[in-house]
């Protein structure tokens, strides 16, 4: 029988993409920058290139800050300052507060029936502590653990440990992980000996050789899993 249920935050239970889409395009009328449409895919793949050079502790969370946009501009043919626009960026962030469809019913029946439920995530302090406070969902956790304000990122296992340390060291068997992330939730989860649960909505084929306990694509099948 679980007892705790440790929930990334960033698409899977926030709409993150939404957020990205909508912030990224403030940010590039802010620079007077264009072509929104077309500039996006190529800002997500320099973002996801910076955030598992994070993951992996091979760029700090300072340097991502700002790195990406550095990356994003040069690949362009745009100069900015690649420090101000990943403020202004990390400042729009902040400002949004979008769920997942289904997201607080979900949180809701696992509060009511006695489930512990915690926030791990990999986000910066000063995105994702005004986006949860503004959404509410503060009351249905025990803990938040926001990897900007601990010096490690999930998948490290001293992420895991700090995490268990907050929580008073619940059995490991009694926790489960729930994230979208196949190399910083699961993996994670995995290695520090938890059961996984894969948020998978758009189906995607898993080519890793990451692989979790359970795979969900709509949030409320999570249900079913704990029985």
């Amino acid at each position: 029988m679980k007892e705790w249920i440790l929930f990334d935050a960033d698409n899977t239970l926030f709409d993150f993409t939404k957020s990205s889409k909508v912030s990224f395009k403030k940010t590039l009328s802010f620079f007077d920058i264009e072509r929104e449409e077309d500039l996006k895919p190529v800002f997500n793949h320099v973002n996801e290139i910076c955030w598992k050079a994070f993951e992996n502790n091979q760029m700090t969370a300072e340097e991502l800050r700002w790195r990406r946009f550095e990356m994003f501009f040069k690949t362009i043919g745009e100069y900015r300052d690649a420090q101000e626009a990943g403020t202004y960026y990390l400042k729009c962030l902040s400002e949004t507060d979008y769920l997942l469809d289904g997201a607080m019913n979900l949180l809701s029946e696992l509060k009511s029936v006695g489930f512990k439920m915690a926030i791990i995530t990999n986000g910066l302090k000063e995105v994702q502590r005004p986006k949860f406070s503004a959404s509410n969902l503060t009351a249905f956790f025990e803990e938040i653990i926001v990897s900007d304000e601990i010096g490690y990122a999930k998948p490290q296992t001293a992420f895991f440990e700090y995490t268990f340390n907050q929580l008073k060291n619940p059995p490991k068997e009694s926790t489960i992980v729930v994230g979208d992330s196949l190399n910083s939730d699961i993996k994670g989860g995995n290695n520090y000996g938890l059961e996984t649960c894969w948020y998978n909505p758009k189906k995607k084929q898993n080519l890793t050789k990451i692989f979790p306990n359970h795979e969900i694509n709509i949030l409320k099948q999570l249900l079913a899993i704990l029985g």
